[in-house]
């Protein structure tokens, strides 16, 4: 039987965005999204979490400075030993002049990029947990972001991180980097931890409970839902749960705790 686990999942940070726009409204949107990343740190340090997902456009894009790219590895190393798990999305695409391939994000001990554009496996036999996630290259049109994903392994906690869109109809026919909802239902893992979306949104395909965390930081200044965080608890015998905690610190309409089944849809 697997221990129990608690998990912080997050998406979207977007470092450095806006960069170069000249104006200070920008320059201190850029300063509340780096906040808002050490807000996660501390949050996962605050509530005993034994790992960290970052799920997908941890930077904005790939011009980012040196400085930028050093500044988020310094923050993961401050929750060491507790892992840092994260996936690339389409801001920080692999390819040409990409942000990973100039930094080397492999120099924090802690802090586990899955980038393999066929998919990594990482398991970590202290936490009784599984996680899979594909790396996302800007020459892949087809890209799928669970295709691939493999069966479970055994009783372990497997958890699979995801960053693209939830197909929910015709309209999004035209739509890249695209999960189908059997995707999901069809996995036998346990969590699907979702980026890509700046809203959280639970998109669960009973038995497998999945959701979007949202950004921490919203990027637009017109957004009516403030920046959150997921926090992810898995128990033996009650399954997966979570709980949206706010961290941008602007007012939240009020949500409860998460049975990780709800069909709440975008």
């Amino acid at each position: 039987m697997a221990r129990s686990l608690r998990l912080v999942h997050t998406s979207d940070i977007h470092l450095d965005a806006y960069r170069g726009s000249g104006e200070s409204v920008w320059e201190e949107r850029r300063i509340l999204i780096r906040e808002s990343f050490q807000r996660v740190i501390a949050l996962t340090r605050t509530v005993g979490a034994d790992a960290l997902l970052v799920v997908g456009d941890v930077f904005d894009s790939n011009r980012v400075d040196h400085e930028t790219a050093e500044w988020f590895l310094d923050q993961c190393a401050t929750l060491a030993p507790t892992p840092v798990i994260a996936i690339n999305g389409n801001h920080d695409a692999l390819g040409d002049g990409s942000v990973y391939d100039r930094h080397d994000v492999r120099r924090v001990e802690n802090l586990y990029f899955l980038l393999e554009p066929a998919g990594s496996l990482l398991v970590l036999e202290e936490l009784d947990l599984v996680c899979w996630g594909r790396g996302y290259h800007d020459t892949d049109w087809e890209y799928r972001p669970l295709a691939g994903l493999p069966e479970r392994m055994d009783g372990r906690w497997h958890v699979a991180l995801a960053h693209g869109h939830l197909f929910s109809g015709p309209s999004d026919a035209h739509r890249s980097m695209l999960i189908e909802p059997e995707e999901i239902a069809a996995s036998g893992w346990d969590y699907i931890a979702l980026g890509h979306w700046e809203r959280h949104y639970a998109v669960s395909q009973a038995p497998v409970a999945a959701a979007y965390s949202g950004a921490p930081m919203p990027l637009s200044l017109r957004s009516e839902s403030g920046g959150g965080v997921l926090v992810v608890d898995c128990e033996s015998g009650r399954g997966v749960r979570w709980r949206r905690i706010s961290i941008d610190g602007r007012p939240q309409p009020a949500e409860g705790p998460s049975d990780g089944l709800s069909e709440e849809r975008r």
